[in-house]
C-alpha cells in the first residue's frame, strides 16, 4: 500500500531525485511517478515546480546550517573554521543534488532563501569575531572558505584526486594555509 502523499513526502522524494539525478533533472512528472500518483495530484500540496524547488532550497540551507553549526559547536578559532570547511565538503558529498539547489537559487530575490543563506554566513562570521576582521575582510574569508570547500568537494565528486595521497590530509593542509593567511591578514 502506498504511503499517504503529503508535502513532506513530496519533498523527501524530490530530494532523492535531485541527489540521484541532479537538480536540473527534477520534474513534477518524475516526482509523481516515484509517488505512484498522477502529476495533477501534486498540486494539492505544491503550487508549481518553482514552489517545490524553493522548498528544497530552504530544506538544503537549513540542513546545511545545522551541519556547519554542529561542526563548530565546542570548537573555536582555527579548529572551528576548519571543521566548518570539512562539514561543507561532507554536506556536498552526502547531498549532491540538494547542495545543487542552493547554487541554483542564489539570485532568487526570495526573502526566505536570502534569510536562510544569511543564517549560514552568520555562523562563520560568529566564529571569525575573535579575529577582529573588518566586515570586508570577513566577507573575503567567507567567500574564500566557500570556494576552497566547493572546489575540493566538486573535484572529489568528479574523480579529480586519483593520486595515492590521503585527500583529507590535502584538504586539511589547504585549510590550514588559508586560515593562517587570514589570521596573518587580521594582524596587519
Amino acid at each position: 500500500m502506498r504511503e499517504k502523499v503529503t508535502r513532506q513526502t513530496i519533498l523527501q522524494v524530490s530530494e532523492e531525485i535531485v541527489n540521484q539525478e541532479g537538480y536540473e533533472n527534477l520534474t513534477l512528472a518524475k516526482v509523481a511517478k516515484a509517488l505512484e500518483i498522477k502529476t495533477p495530484s501534486l498540486y494539492n500540496h505544491i503550487s508549481s515546480l518553482n514552489d517545490l524547488r524553493k522548498a528544497l532550497t530552504l530544506r538544503a540551507l537549513k540542513r546545511f546550517n545545522h551541519q556547519i553549526m554542529t561542526a563548530a559547536v565546542g570548537r573555536s578559532g582555527e579548529e572551528a573554521l576548519k571543521a566548518i570547511g570539512f562539514a561543507y565538503i561532507h554536506f556536498m558529498k552526502d547531498n549532491p543534488g540538494l547542495y545543487g539547489t542552493t547554487l541554483n537559487m542564489l539570485d532568487s530575490q526570495d526573502t526566505e532563501i536570502d534569510q536562510a543563506g544569511s543564517d549560514v554566513i552568520a555562523i562563520i562570521l560568529r566564529v571569525l569575531e575573535p579575529y577582529h576582521l573588518s566586515k570586508e575582510q570577513a566577507i573575503h574569508f567567507v567567500r574564500g572558505l566557500r570556494a576552497l570547500s566547493h572546489g575540493f568537494g566538486t573535484l572529489e565528486r568528479q574523480g579529480g584526486f586519483n593520486i595515492d595521497v590521503p585527500l583529507d590530509q590535502s584538504i586539511s593542509i589547504a585549510f590550514d594555509i588559508f586560515i593562517k593567511g587570514m589570521v596573518a591578514l587580521s594582524k596587519v
